[in-house]
């Protein structure tokens, strides 16, 4: 059982290219796609040329990672049952809950990202989501795949004292040298306890097949 495909794919340089506060060196690793072009249009960015071109070769390389690590996995433990897990769902259908901050917040979940660029990252998230089906799907031998995204809709970053999701400058309960680190999108305890289930249920089906 594992996950892989999101840091492949530079979903941080991706949250680096819609956020002007994301773009400070002190947060996140990493820097974003092209650094010129302004965080504001960051939707039109990943839809049209070079964002794009960028976005696609990502993709690719995801694909053949994905293929690979499930290709070894067969080759080295022919006995072993694979199950990829997919990632939950950052950003809701109606995005407008991304325009609140969560009870007990004060910055938005997620962060300055303008409002019209959030489809499009829910956009880039749905295509990893597919490639990280297809991947399992297209296994030889066969693997499971969880998907994670399709039972998180209601517990996004944007989802208030649902989230699942932790906002990206909101203070996790990691402390580095004295300071909290921000949850940076990552589960939260709600979260955690979501995916467990979905990934225990997933495992329980597999090995009494």
């Amino acid at each position: 059982m594992g996950s892989m495909g999101g840091n492949t794919l530079g979903f941080n340089r991706i949250l680096k290219q819609c956020s002007d506060e994301l773009r400070k060196p002190s947060l996140l690793p990493g820097d974003p796609v092209d650094g010129d072009e302004p965080a504001a249009k960051c939707g039109e960015f990943f839809e049209t040329g070079d964002g794009k071109q960028w976005l696609d070769g990502q993709f690719e390389r995801v694909g053949a990672e994905l293929e690979e690590l499930l290709d070894r996995i067969g080759y080295f433990a022919p006995d072993a049952k694979r199950v990829l897990v997919g990632y939950p769902r950052l950003v809701p259908e109606d995005t407008t809950k991304c325009q609140t901050a969560a009870p007990g917040q004060t910055q938005l979940p997620l962060a300055d990202i303008p409002q019209d660029a959030l489809p499009v990252l829910d956009q880039i998230q749905r295509r990893l989501n597919d490639a990280m089906k297809k991947a399992a799907a297209n296994a030889e031998g066969g693997a499971d795949f969880v998907d994670l995204y399709a039972h998180t809709g209601a517990n996004t970053a944007c989802d208030g004292a649902d989230r699942g999701i932790g906002g990206l400058l909101e203070e996790s309960q990691l402390e580095l040298l004295g300071t909290k680190i921000p949850w940076y999108a990552h589960p939260n305890v709600k979260g955690r306890d979501i995916q467990a289930k979905q990934v225990a249920t997933k495992i329980e089906e597999v090995l009494n097949r």
